[in-house]
């Protein structure tokens, strides 16, 4: 009989005559058949077939490794010499094929396809040997697979009656086990099976299965054990140990209950092991989810997409499936792309119909389109399986508000007071819930919520809570207020939301944590709070005030164009209508496709008389900016009307039809974006009139009127886009990870846009040790292009803007020394500067070389200012010195004092 081995990833397989067929596993034919026709002219052995299927199988090629073995069982049942159970391998292993790519299928009916040909294959075997082990295994697994996890226990502990250590049986008992949550009982049955295995895949398995277990019952290190050692031996499922130790570590630092040091370890090592499971395997679908969640937590969205999609290419297992749709979709949510988000959520519920997070996300897309009728019912579902969830109550009680309904919200609403009572942050969510419909309910919210904080001083966790709040509660009442027309009564509120805030950053100042991580959102809260008030002046006719909050605003942060706007309003004001068409076009620095300010241009142009420019500025705002803007689709509208109307005669009445035509069409698309807008409906009811058709003019002139009877010219003021605010050390942060983690990286731009937001923090907080880190980062961006003169610029500039900040400082925060180094940097910003100036004119430069004559020349007043302070400083240093030394020479006179006293008894007890 020949020998049958395997070498050199040879197969060798006997002919006829002595000869030998050499099959090469590294190089397999995409089609078996010629290797299977030479098998059955041959008269192979099946054992032969049987390998090269396995070879198939193990290079991922399933389908072929079926081919093989149905081209065996087809030549076994045409030999009168098989046995019938020399087919039971044979069979076991097309069963076993058949369920692999059940698992891996997402199409239901392709899923049950191959759920009945392995059971078609299993019922052959059992024909054939009805008490095969092997097979008795693949038919409890199949069970499991069909979700009959009755039928698959009765099988397994069969198997087990007759052989207590058969391991495949074990597992499948213990899976079971885990799953009806009899944790312990699961844990006993994967540590039998680990004691009997003796294959490395068995025993990566189990430990996979033991960890599970632990961690249910809370023994947290056993379960980490049990996955390092899985690590540790390199099994294949090292990859799903260390993304089961990411998300045990994880866990660990949610909880609050853990003191702070230990949830900082386990965030760190989390997130070591999650990047450690993606580096052994990159393709890995429930790794690639764990970094979705991580890039949306960092809010990179654009990267939670693609981690998202990785895993979609990858993962068979429908609830991974689910959870990578549910990343991506609510990564496009918080990017505005709705469409997206929708699509995305309901795939995610199609694969997966009780994943609550994706029916929140698709209950708040519903509501986002305005298709309330449709949210209600999901949210209500979401309320039946999530019955104390607040959050769930409140937004369903504002959608029975919204549409009609409004002893359901009421109910509702009760019984989150009976849940919340006496508590100030529920008074505060209540307000902002009604802040947008209902000023007036808000604003009595607000003030209980103050209320109840004053009553509840004493608990220190409420206390905590409302302190990082005051001053949005403050600004927000101010904000009714305003809104409401009590004027002084906003102001009250606005000085008392910036008498919190200072209370707030100087009590945050004094922590040193605070100087390393400064909250982001501070910035957002004190712009908020200047800008509310720059609005309360212009409307109070304080036109000076609004003015100098508005500069201090833009000159501090240039991209908040909201400042920029209001500057040009109050300067168009004035009459000064091109310097303000000028103010606006300042917003074009940060967003050339701001709608607003195209639509205040186009304002402005109207007032100008300058009427074709007015109409270039609204079609750009809908053909660049944003197609759905209701303002100018009604702007355009009122444009072609007044157009028509000018066109007298029988002569024109062509050219007059068409402009109608074209107004006729814009305030159309307003309504259709806006059913209620009056000005639209104001706008086509005077075409209407026009034309003759007085009966249906009528009818809308009544609407409009119905709709807003004290006031049928009310200004519609739409903004749907506000400029993202600079958040300096939040950016600082992310852009020294980016520089950290591509470390080998030559990125110009990302040195520069990190040296940038230093400067700016530099300027904000005068503080010269961060202008000096922009300074260095500025010169390693340098040294990557050393021919970008934009560059050395900048550089100048930060050097000059350090010298300032370092003069400008108190003597008490300053060193002489520093202050000799600075004016070594400040020779190098005029050398610079002095250079920049010099090139040639013919030369293309990204500044502006008069500005950079101004800087050379404003050094020279640095200069000056830091000469005098270093003056000043070594006197201050000296005297400090002077008063150091005379402290130091009356504490030794002090001492020889003591010395003397001490030594007079002594000589006399000498004597």
């Amino acid at each position: 009989m020949a020998t049958t081995f395997v070498r050199g990833r040879t197969i060798e397989v006997p002919l006829q005559h002595e000869q030998l067929l050499e099959v090469t596993c590294d190089d397999l034919p995409p089609n078996p058949v010629e290797l299977t026709d030479i098998f059955r002219q041959e008269n192979v052995s099946l054992t032969y077939y049987r390998m090269l299927a396995v070879e198939y199988y193990h290079q991922d090629k399933i389908e072929q490794s079926i081919q093989v073995l149905n081209a065996c069982i087809e030549t076994a049942n045409e030999s009168p010499h098989t046995q019938p159970r020399q087919k039971l391998p044979l069979l076991t292993l097309l069963a076993t094929l058949h369920m692999r790519l059940a698992k891996k299928s997402t199409d239901d009916s392709q899923h049950k396809q191959y759920l009945d040909k392995a059971t078609k294959f299993i019922q052959e075997a059992d024909r054939i040997h009805n008490q095969y082990e092997q097979t008795m295994v693949l038919k409890g697994n199949l069970y499991l697979l069909k979700r009959d996890v009755k039928e698959a226990s009765k099988v397994f502990d069969a198997i087990l009656e007759n052989r207590h250590n058969c391991v495949p049986a074990l597992l499948g008992k213990a899976k079971i086990q885990y799953h009806l949550r009899q944790y312990k009982d699961a844990l006993k049955s994967y540590q039998t099976a680990l004691k009997h295995s003796r294959r490395n895949l068995s025993a990566a398995e189990i430990r996979l299965g033991l960890a599970q277990c632990y961690a249910q019952l809370g023994m947290i290190t056993e379960a980490k054990a049990a996955l390092t050692r899985c690590v540790q031996l390199g099994h294949i499922c090292s990859a799903t140990a260390l993304a089961l130790l990411a998300i045990i570590e994880l866990n660990q630092a949610k909880k609050g209950s853990v003191d702070l040091t230990k949830r900082e370890n386990a965030l760190t090592e989390g997130l070591a092991h999650m990047q450690d499971a993606h580096r052994m395997d990159p393709k890995h679908p429930v790794v690639l989810n764990m970094l979705a969640n991580h890039f949306f937590l960092t809010r990179e969205f654009e990267k939670t997409v693609k981690s998202g999609t990785k895993a979609l290419e990858t993962a068979s297992n429908r609830v991974v499936i689910a959870e990578a749709m549910y990343q991506i979709a609510r990564a496009h949510h918080q990017m505005h792309e709705f469409d997206d988000a929708f699509t995305y959520y309901q795939q995610c519920l199609d694969v997966n119909p009780n994943h609550i997070l994706a029916q929140f996300g698709i209950g708040q897309m519903q509501m986002k389109r305005g298709n309330y009728d449709i949210a209600i019912p999901i949210f209500e579902k979401l309320l039946e399986t999530e019955l104390d969830n607040i959050e769930v109550m409140k937004i369903l009680g504002s959608l029975y508000a919204v549409s009609g309904r409004e002893k359901d919200a009421l109910s509702l609403f009760s019984r989150i007071l009976n849940k919340s009572t006496n508590d100030p942050m529920f008074e505060l969510e209540t307000a902002v819930l009604h802040q947008e419909k209902d000023q007036k309910l808000a604003l009595t919210h607000y003030k209980k919520s103050l209320e109840l904080y004053e009553n509840n001083t004493e608990n220190k966790e409420i206390a905590e809570q409302y302190d990082n709040v005051k001053a949005e509660v403050f600004n927000n009442i101010a904000v009714m207020n305003h809104i409401s027309g009590l004027l002084d009564e906003a102001e009250k509120y606005y000085s008392m939301a910036v008498q919190e805030y200072e209370k707030r950053a100087n009590a945050e100042e004094k922590k040193e944590e605070n100087i390393a991580e400064s909250n982001a959102s501070e910035f957002d809260l004190k712009l908020t709070i200047t800008f509310n008030l720059g609005r309360l002046y212009e409307e109070k006719g304080d036109l000076d005030k609004a003015l100098t909050i508005y500069k201090t605003i833009t000159e501090n942060y240039p991209h908040y164009f909201e400042a920029h706007l209001r500057l040009g309003a109050i300067t168009q004001s004035r009459g000064r209508t091109d310097e303000a068409i000028e103010q606006f076009k300042e917003v074009f620095d940060s967003d050339e496709k701001n709608p607003e300010a195209w639509i205040m241009i186009g304002q402005a142009q109207q007032t100008s008389m300058n009427d074709r420019l007015s109409k270039r500025a609204f079609e750009k705002v809908l053909k660049d900016c944003d197609k759905n803007d209701v303002y100018t689709h009604v702007a355009l509208g009122n444009y072609h009307s007044a157009v028509a109307r000018e066109l007298k005669g029988e002569k024109n009445k062509a050219q007059r039809q068409e402009s109608y035509k074209f107004a006729l069409g814009f305030f159309s698309q307003a309504l259709k974006r806006d059913p209620k807008n009056t000005y639209a409906a104001n706008g086509l009811a005077i075409v209407f009139a026009d034309n003759g058709h007085i009966d249906q003019a009528r009818d809308l002139f009544n609407q409009v009127h119905e709709s807003a009877p004290s006031n049928p010219c009310i200004s519609v003021n739409i903004g749907h886009i506000f400029a993202e605010q600079k958040q300096y050390q939040q950016a600082i942060v992310m852009y020294e990870n980016a520089i950290k983690r591509y470390r080998d990286e030559k990125d110009t731009n990302l040195f520069l846009y990190l040296a940038r937001t230093q400067f700016l923090l530099a300027k904000a907080e005068k503080d010269p040790s961060t202008m000096l880190k922009s300074l260095r980062n500025s010169e390693k961006a340098f040294n990557l292009n050393p021919q970008d003169k934009s560059t050395l610029y900048n550089i100048a500039l930060v050097q000059q803007s350090y010298c300032q900040l370092l003069a400008e400082l108190p003597k008490e925060q300053r060193k002489s020394a520093d202050m000799r180094r600075a004016m070594q940097i400040l020779d190098s910003s005029g050398s610079i500067f002095r250079s920049l100036v010099k090139v040639p004119q013919q030369e293309s430069v990204l500044y502006d070389r008069k500005i950079a004559e101004q800087r050379q020349k404003y050094g020279e007043t640095v200069r000056n200012q830091l000469e005098r302070k270093l003056r000043e400083q070594l006197d201050y240093e000296e005297e400090l010195e002077m008063k150091r030394q005379s402290r130091l020479n009356g504490k030794r006179k002090a001492d020889n004092g003591i010395s003397g006293f001490m030594g007079e008894p002594s000589a006399k007890r000498q004597s």
